[in-house]
């Protein structure tokens, strides 16, 4: 779909019609010139048809002369000036832009002033940079629009100062005098503005422009009646003109909003029907259609409405960019990027127009060009909270800028100080670079602002928890205790401390309370099965998570989560019973615990038993469909496996039919053609993908590995790291780790670093960071590591048993306790039960260590090493 900008309110489309013929002349030249005389009659009649308000007739006569004589800079300011006197300012700047380069002394204020006439104070400024008034006439022009630019900027006080200079040394001018008005409006300073307007009219002809912003600061100030005086009296003086002028429209507008809250809806119907009869009531009647259906969440169907509205005006910004918003904000991303960011201007885009756009472009991966698209907007309004917050929480979110982003959040902060989460995203970047003083202050400072702020709070106590900061815990507990008696939340969050402080019995006894009083409040209802679990009473903490269940049929996640709890220390066996039981028991919840029963006998390899337990569900069921469509992807690997391609395409293809959305299955055909007809075929086939799902990071990591199995690994690497320096995203640094560590890169310690430090959360980062040091030698930092794993995740074997062994000499009891534990989740693993019988062995406890080093080369009896190991221990015995 090819998106123009141009929005043409006011006019009809032969104005944009008449720019695009002058471009279009401009830029290829005039074979055959017309005689100057040509041109100066068309000139002068566009004067007299301009002073009667003939406008139309007026662009076709410059347009005339234009053709005439292509070259003549002075026509098209003529042109451009008529534009302006009509109200059609963006037409204006899009016909002078061209010129401005070639022509600027001739240019640049007419430019500067269509673009501070559209909102664009920042391209005036631009624009009038390096301009040098050469009289006092052209001065004044400066002044008024520097002005204007301040008062677009919300420096009301610095413009109402420079307008009244200007209207005092100016006193007949108009500009000056609506200018210094408007700029009193903005502070509500209304008193002032009647005053300045009603002192100006004294002394001067009554202007339309100077009238309509008096009756807007009486109707704020509740003068209804002098309003409408002072809006009638506007509309007679109204210049006449044959096209719907703005002034016009706009005390209209106005004229009907004061005669209907006064009550006199007869005479605001007249100039309603006026407003009416020049406005395109088809195309809005239809675009409030498609805002309606948003509103009733039919999102396609006002998607379908918009496009054809789209088709019928495609000149219409509003509803380029709300289809836009809506595509993007739908999945259609590559249309909602386009319609976004080819019409939206960031200088005078409302700001839930540029949050859709940015968060489109951050989800199509361009989040550089997102953040420039704020960093206008913020220079544009420098003072718009939103916008500040908004960049200062993307630019901490992308490498290098996070001092842009402390910055803006802090400037956001200090506008509106009230908005805590401001600080809690502060708190989370500074955690994240191990900057524990400033997260802990700012989120000490959002307690003390707002501690009803359950996000922040929440966050705050979990922070001293962690931190193991545990009077100041107890302090915020009792704080919540005894300031919010009333409040579940608070009484939640204190309770949930308590149990982290070890104080269970008060936290059980409370929570209990809470969900006795709210049976169906699901926050309550987790932390007390999370007490219970605290506690050691596993089996009421799973009867605590039933009830969530049931409050959630349709969604498997609760169920699921309930399904790991209760499989700790339990066979499959017992928890598909336990799921078949619960499924007989609460009808609602059958089709889900069918489901997961037949996913644990497709992870099993039970293909068949998975299979007739799915026939028994109704096959319109999403997670029915969901665990099918493993099922056919299982069914399709296990045919690859016996190298029957056929029989795997066709799975694979329903597969994909029941979740068309579901990149994963879309990239096993990947796999498939690789194997059957080679990695060429493979790479045609991932591309088939990306075209249709967009570049995203598993595609890349996709053909990466294509690259690593046709023996390019500078390639592979290379690939990576350009799509992780594009994109900052972490699964691609991952895999780049790996995929250096695997080849022996030299980089993979620099990388495995980078990694820890994006994500000083992740037991994976520091797992392989560990290991990439233990390869090293440098054992002492790789134990500091494998510590932080098991912070993170106590249960993690590999971590438990190379940390054993980095403990073996230094500190032989925990070296076994870890060891022990790690033999004990992972009695499979020779791996482990080596280290464990080496661990013994140095311990002096030569029996026992030959014991579990048998059993470790009974699971890999080629494994030299660990025959060696044995045979050592057999000499001690």
């Amino acid at each position: 779909m090819k998106i123009k900008k141009r929005n043409l309110s006011s006019l009809s489309k032969t104005i944009l019609f008449g720019s695009l013929l002058l471009t279009l002349t401009h830029l290829t030249g005039c074979n055959e010139q017309s005689t100057t005389s040509d041109a100066s009659s068309h000139i002068t009649r566009a004067e007299t048809y301009a002073k009667q308000g003939q406008f139309r007739s007026a662009f076709i006569e410059v347009r005339n002369a234009i053709q005439a004589e292509p070259g003549n800079v002075d026509h098209v300011l003529r042109l451009a000036n008529l534009y302006l006197d009509a109200g059609a300012s963006k037409d204006a700047a899009d016909l002078l832009e061209p010129w401005f380069e070639d022509h600027k002394e001739a240019v640049t204020l007419t430019l500067a002033r269509a673009y501070v006439s559209q909102g664009k104070h920042l391209s005036a400024t631009e624009t009038l940079a390096n301009f040098t008034p050469a009289s006092e006439s052209e001065q004044l022009e400066v002044s008024l629009i520097q002005a204007e630019a301040l008062r677009q900027r919300g420096e009301f006080e610095g413009a109402i100062a420079l307008f009244q200079q200007l209207s005092e040394s100016n006193p007949s001018n108009v500009d000056a005098v609506e200018g210094l008005v408007k700029s009193q409006l903005g502070p509500q300073q209304f008193d002032e503005a009647v005053k300045t307007a009603k002192k100006w009219l004294e002394t001067n002809e009554p202007e339309p422009e100077v009238l309509y912003w008096k009756a807007l600061a009486q109707y704020q100030l509740g003068e209804m009646e002098q309003a409408g005086a002072t809006l009638t009296d506007a509309v007679s003086v109204v210049p006449t003109a044959d096209v719907f002028l703005p002034i016009r429209r706009n005390i209209l507008t106005a004229l009907s909003q004061v005669l209907t809250a006064q009550g006199r809806i007869t005479e605001a119907q007249i100039y309603n029907n006026i407003l009416a009869e020049n406005t395109n009531t088809a195309v809005q009647e239809q675009f409030e259609a498609a805002m309606s259906a948003v509103k009733e969440g039919q999102v396609e169907t006002a998607k379908a409405q918009l496009r054809d509205l789209l088709t019928a005006s495609p000149d219409n910004e509003q509803i380029t960019l709300m289809l836009g918003a809506l595509s993007a904000s739908t999945g259609e991303l590559d249309e909602g990027v386009q319609l976004l960011t080819e019409n939206l201007d960031p200088e005078t885009a409302s700001t839930p127009l540029i949050r859709a756009a940015t968060v489109a472009q951050v989800d199509a991966g361009e989040r550089e060009e997102a953040l420039k698209t704020l960093e206008r907007a913020i220079e544009a309004r420098p003072n718009t909270s939103e916008l500040l917050a908004m960049h200062g929480i993307l630019a901490l979110n992308i490498p290098g800028h996070h001092d842009a982003g402390i910055e803006s959040l802090t400037k956001a902060i200090s506008l509106t100080p009230e908005n805590t989460r401001l600080h809690l995203a502060l708190a989370r970047h500074f955690q994240r670079n191990n900057e524990p003083d400033q997260a802990l202050s700012n989120l000490r400072t959002a307690f003390t602002k707002a501690p009803d702020d359950w996000i922040t709070t929440a966050y705050y106590l979990d922070f001293l928890l962690r931190t193991e900061a545990k009077t100041e815990a107890e302090e915020i507990r009792d704080s919540l205790l005894n300031g919010y008696p009333e409040d579940r939340q608070a009484q939640l969050l204190a309770s949930m401390a308590d149990a982290r402080l070890n104080n269970q019995s008060a936290a059980t006894e409370r929570l209990e309370a809470l969900v006795k009083a709210n049976p169906d409040w699901q926050p309550g209802l987790r932390a007390l099965a999370s007490t219970y679990l605290l506690s050691g009473e596993k089996d009421k903490a799973v009867g605590t998570m039933v009830e969530v269940v049931r409050l959630n049929p349709n969604d498997v996640g609760p169920l699921l989560q309930t399904s790991r709890l209760y499989a700790q220390d339990r066979t499959p066996e017992d928890v598909k019973s336990w799921l078949a039981t619960l499924g007989q028991q609460h009808s609602e919840l059958e089709p889900l615990a069918v489901g997961l029963v037949a996913q644990i006998n497709i992870r099993e390899g039970n293909l068949a038993e998975a299979s007739d337990l799915l026939k028994t569900q109704p096959d319109n069921h999403s997670f029915i469909q969901q665990t099918t469509a493993n099922l056919l992807a299982a069914e399709a690997r296990q045919a690859l496996i016996s190298e029957d391609f056929e029989t795997a395409r066709t799975k694979i293809t329903e597969a994909i039919a029941l979740q068309p959305d579901n990149i994963n299955l879309a990239l096993i055909p990947v796999r498939i053609a690789e194997l059957e007809k080679g990695v060429q075929h493979a790479r045609d086939t991932l591309r088939d993908v990306e075209n249709t799902f967009g570049k995203q990071s598993i595609t890349v990591r996709a053909q990466a590995g294509l690259m690593l199995r046709d023996q390019r690994p500078d390639d592979a690497i290379k690939l990576l790291s350009s799509y992780y320096e594009e994109t900052g995203d972490l699964d691609s640094l991952a895999y780049l780790v790996s995929v250096s560590q695997a080849t022996q890169s030299e980089d993979a310690g620099q990388l495995s670093l980078e990694w820890v430090t994006k994500a000083p959360n992740s037991p994976a980062a520091h797992l392989r960071r560990g290991d990439i040091l233990l390869q090293s030698g440098s054992q002492d930092e790789a134990a500091g590591h494998y510590e932080r794993v098991l912070e993170l995740q106590d249960n993690n074997v590999t971590a438990m048993n190379n940390l054993a062994w980095i403990l073996r000499e230094s500190d032989r009891s925990r070296a076994l306790k870890l060891a022990s534990r790690a033999a004990e989740l992972a009695p499979n693993s020779a791996a482990v039960l080596d280290t464990y019988g080496w661990i013994l062995h140095l311990d002096g406890q030569h029996q026992a260590a030959a014991e579990q080093i048998e059993k470790a080369l009974e699971l890999e009896p080629d494994q030299e090493e660990i025959a060696q190991h044995l045979e050592q221990v057999r000499e001690l015995l």
